[in-house]
């Protein structure tokens, strides 16, 4: 299994000196396995992909953790989308199959040129099951229900190869009552080989933020500890935080995990690094 990350930054993309390093282009994840596309989320980094594989005529299968902005608005600039022959398959869990339009529906006028109507390939909604589940193949799909605001799944990938989970977008601790409780993160995301989960602000923030449905990195961390994740990338960077305050938030970090005898190993998503997953092991190429 080969996962690229094509876009890890929240909210909005952001372009500057301070932030080139990691990237800021909005959420867009590539998983390539059993000779299938995987691609989660249509941030702004689904524009490079898309002209990375515009001569690779596979169906692409397009999971949304939600349909918020910064998770779909690269879609009218997806060059497979405009290609005549080209099968893409929309899938979510937790929301209304009609919602996945959302992607061809924001290309309307006045703010695009291009209505989602006259895209040429053919884009179809998938569904998944009663569960939130689906098989491609030998590929088992798991999803949980995430805490966000309109609500939003995560992923699980089981492969021959090892396992994936893509978590974004997801208050741990929200004000409210919970869609998934800690002790069910804990239970869907145990021994897995990959998790991107959210991490987008630090505790001292979340005064202001306790409810925008974010995770606080602090406690990413410590639920890899107690899922016994094998590899932790922190992911979906708040857009004013630089490369500098990024690395020195993954040095306090792992600093907790030392102290803490966590065993997994940690990064920060960064645009471009490509992680291989074999037999269950890890090797990031950046």
């Amino acid at each position: 299994m080969k996962v690229t990350l094509y876009g890890v930054r929240g909210s909005i993309p952001t372009s500057s000196g301070e932030t080139i390093k990691y990237g800021g282009h909005t959420a867009c994840i590539f998983v390539e396995v059993d000779n299938k596309l995987l691609v989660f989320d249509a941030g702004t980094g689904i524009r490079k992909l898309g002209n990375d594989i515009a001569k690779d005529d596979r169906d692409i299968y397009l999971f949304f953790s939600h349909y918020h902005w910064d998770h779909i608005q690269g879609f009218p600039f997806f060059k497979p989308a405009y290609q005549c022959g080209r099968n893409i398959h929309l899938l979510s869990a937790y929301l209304p199959e009609k919602n996945a339009r959302a992607v061809l529906d924001q290309m309307v006028n006045p703010h695009f040129p291009v209505p989602g109507d006259k895209v040429q390939a053919k884009v179809r909604v998938m569904a998944m099951d009663a569960e939130g589940n689906l098989a491609l193949g030998k590929i088992k799909i798991t999803t949980c229900a995430l805490n966000h605001p309109g609500g939003g799944a995560a992923y699980r990938l089981e492969t021959e190869q090892g396992s994936f989970a893509y978590v974004t977008d997801n208050e741990l601790y929200p004000p409210n009552e919970p869609n998934t409780t800690w002790e069910q993160w804990v239970d869907f995301l145990q021994g897995v080989d990959l998790l991107i989960h959210d991490a987008m602000y630090l505790d001292e923030e979340q005064k202001s933020t306790h409810g925008w449905g974010h995770s606080l990195i602090s406690q990413a961390i410590r639920l890899a500890k107690d899922a016994n994740v094998a590899n932790l990338v922190l992911f979906h960077h708040d857009p004013d935080r630089t490369d500098e305050q990024l690395e020195g938030i993954l040095e306090d970090c792992q600093t907790w995990v030392d102290k803490n005898n966590a065993s997994y190993k940690l990064r920060l998503a960064k645009e471009t690094d490509v992680y291989h997953i074999l037999n269950s092991t890890v090797e990031l190429n950046s």
